[in-house]
């Protein structure tokens, strides 16, 4: 059997509301880099070669930032307690780990 502690809440806590922002923002901001990495393209122009043709350069960015935004969830309890109330278990393609585990109860 696995045992959790379960915080206490404080719904009337100006605290808790702060942490709760804190929370869904980070999720906000995880969706919305998701959103950057599938509209952004995938290759940038690297100028030309000698032979005149285009040097093409992976736009490695958008993933990097929609790593980095869930990397962020993951270290916020609050955030991933939401997306574990949720079912949540990914944003977009990207696994957050942090959710699974407490999902699975380890």
């Amino acid at each position: 059997m696995t045992n959790r502690s379960t915080p206490s809440i404080d719904a009337g806590s100006p605290d808790y509301w702060k942490d709760r922002q804190r929370a869904f923002r980070l999720i906000r901001e995880a969706e919305l880099a998701l959103q950057r990495h599938d509209e952004a393209p995938q290759y940038l122009h690297g100028g030309f070669d000698e032979n005149d043709d285009v040097i093409a350069i992976e736009n490695l960015a958008p993933e990097d930032d929609v790593i980095a935004a869930v990397r962020a969830i993951e270290a916020d309890p609050t955030a991933v307690s939401i997306l574990a109330a949720q079912g949540r278990t990914r944003i977009g393609w990207c696994r957050v780990d942090a959710v699974v585990r407490r999902l699975i109860g380890s």
